[in-house]
């Protein structure tokens, strides 16, 4: 809880002015409201004894001459005329601090939460591939909306933590000068109230994490279902996900009872013990009183500034059990911006690319039982065009993913133009490179966003360009707002065809010298494959391209094809010198050429 608390105050502290004046506000505010012990004690003493204090005396014989002769006034009724006025300046100013603390405190909150969201969201983009496949949507989800909320209501919360003892000490003042005696027996049973929720805010705050562990389950589950809800209705899994999502809940239910059992206890546990304070103080003040080394004004006035000082405490304790139920929530923000990418940039720009691209002797896993390649060399010059083919799992796409360094080989190399891309920030070695993947990832915007994605100053001319090149630019002019059409939540408005020849255009409109093409013609019919591979034949002169494809009619072309077969290389060659030589190779031509004679 301490190191939340200070990571919090740390946040908050990067607003020094803001922070500073909300301090000053607070200290001015807990003076004002402690300055009503005075002025109690000075009420009872005018009304009950006919006596007013000595300073209050001497202020009223500075009121105006003329005041006194319209109103008047004796003396002692001067005085109380004059308490009455400084009342009502005092409760005057309090209305103002109570304000401006609450503006303050609200500008504070609101504004580390943004702060947050915003290094939240940096921070989550720097991570690499590996952190997001570990993690579920689900679970990132809760993260970013629930856990913020918690963080944001923790720096409230805090902030109440940090001033309201200020005011609490102005009455702590207040009541020993009033009776140091008094004022002991009134806190004798605070070190008992205060043990009795330490232990109740140890039960909240397990509670509360676990509560929110569960939350990031029911919105995962939530996520799941949502986004797969095609297959939940295909294979009539509605009552499964049904029943799956009650059980989520129901956990969330118990786990939030026991909680809220813990959190019911605080507040008659800090109400006994004022009560107790109270009471203590009343029966021994009333004894001093009927022997006489009491005044009666005195103990009304200390049970008044004793009631006013308990106040600010049970605030602190309502605070103190509110911020159990969220700091778990904080601290797994803190936790997930705490992480650090394992795929580490360099220092070095790439500035041009001009020779090739060199694979030496890489080898990968994911994990340390199924190793993915073993030793794999190749080389792609510069304007090359370079196939991968071989069987599902033999390390293809973890090729591409690893030249684009979303992740790092765990043996070997790989060089641009002779110099290890490790070396390399990740802004420039991607800048040189645009990507297709088998599965076209659309956002939800427009067409032309899409295809000009990141590039806020594309024109026209370039996006239409790009979309002719990729076969599209027809198809994108027959839809209702041409290529201002949103395209829907993951492109759901364009058939798939439509969608892979946007990405190609996304890819053609980057116009970076090496092209990778992830399986970029499998989500095309026979025709929009043939459209596709005519602009990628005519693109790639002169480009850099690493193609792995499962329809080996669109690598018949390549300048070398590779067969990658358990882990590593079997052969490599052109598509004729492969019929001879790759007994794999010929067997995934034969049978692609009987599924194409079956399925005609």
């Amino acid at each position: 809880m301490v190191t939340g608390l200070f990571r919090m105050i740390r946040l908050v502290g990067r607003h020094r002015g803001r922070f500073a004046w909300f301090l000053f506000v607070s200290l001015v505010f807990g003076g004002l409201s402690s300055s009503y012990v005075v002025i109690l004690r000075a009420v009872t003493g005018i009304l009950v004894d006919q006596q007013a204090p000595g300073w209050l005396l001497r202020a009223s014989t500075h009121l105006p001459a003329s005041w006194q002769e319209m109103l008047g006034l004796t003396r002692i009724r001067h005085a109380f005329f004059l308490l009455l006025i400084l009342t009502a300046f005092i409760a005057l100013a309090k209305c103002g601090c109570q304000y401006l603390r609450r503006y303050l405190r609200a500008w504070l909150t609101r504004r580390v939460v943004m702060d947050a969201q915003s290094r939240l969201a940096e921070h989550l983009l720097s991570l690499d591939l590996e952190f997001f496949q570990k993690e579920r949507a689900g679970e990132l989800l809760s993260r970013l909306t629930n856990d913020l909320m918690f963080l944001g209501n923790s720096v409230k919360l805090a902030c109440v933590l940090i001033t309201n003892p200020i005011t609490l000490l102005w009455f702590l003042i207040a009541v020993f000068y009033l009776s140091w005696q008094l004022a002991l027996l009134g806190l004798i049973a605070a070190p008992v109230g205060g043990m009795l929720v330490t232990t109740l805010s140890r039960k909240m705050r397990k509670a509360s994490r676990l509560a929110q562990e569960r939350k990031a389950s029911l919105t995962s589950a939530m996520v799941q279902f949502l986004t797969g809800m095609r297959i939940v209705k295909a294979f009539a899994c509605e009552d499964f996900e049904s029943r799956e999502f009650h059980k989520e809940n129901r956990k969330l239910f118990d786990v939030s009872m026991k909680r809220e059992r813990a959190r019911a206890r605080v507040r008659p546990v800090v109400e006994f013990v004022s009560f107790f304070g109270t009471l203590l103080v009343l029966a021994v003040g009333g004894e001093w009183v009927f022997n006489g080394t009491l005044m009666p004004k005195d103990l009304i006035a200390f049970l008044g500034a004793l009631g006013m000082m308990y106040a600010p405490a049970k605030e602190i304790s309502r605070a103190n059990s509110d911020l159990q139920t969220s700091l778990p929530g904080a601290d797994r923000v803190f936790h997930l911006m705490d992480l650090k990418a394992s795929v580490k940039q360099g220092g070095q720009v790439l500035e041009e690319f001009q020779k090739g691209v060199e694979f030496e002797g890489v080898s990968f896993h994911y994990t340390e039982e199924t190793p993915v390649l073993r030793d794999v060399t190749f080389g792609i010059e510069r304007g090359r065009c370079v196939a991968l083919v071989g069987p599902s799992g033999s390390g293809k796409s973890t090729l591409t993913n690893l030249l684009l360094r979303f992740y790092d080989p765990t043996a070997g190399r790989i060089t641009i133009d002779g110099q290890d891309i490790r070396s390399f920030t990740f802004d420039s070695v991607r800048d040189k490179m645009a990507l297709v993947s088998q599965d076209p990832f659309l956002f939800n915007c427009s067409v032309a966003e899409n295809i000009a994605y990141g590039r806020q100053d594309a024109k026209q001319e370039q996006i239409e360009a790009a979309a002719r090149a990729a076969n599209i630019h027809d198809e994108i002019l027959g839809l209702p707002q041409g290529y201002q059409t949103v395209v829907g939540e993951r492109g759901e408005n364009l058939s798939g065809g439509q969608r892979q020849r946007v990405a190609i255009a996304r890819a053609l409109f980057k116009n970076a010298p090496i092209l990778i093409l992830d399986e970029a013609t499998s989500s095309l019919d026979s025709e929009g494959e043939r459209k596709v591979q005519e602009a990628l034949d005519h693109l790639l002169e002169g480009r850099t391209t690493l193609v792995i494809a499962h329809r080996l009619s669109t690598v018949r072309h390549a300048d070398q094809i590779l067969v990658l077969e358990e882990c590593g290389i079997s052969a490599q060659g052109k598509h004729e010198e492969l019929m001879l030589a790759s007994p794999t190779y010929a067997n995934l031509v034969r049978l692609q050429s009987s599924e194409r004679k079956s399925a005609s």
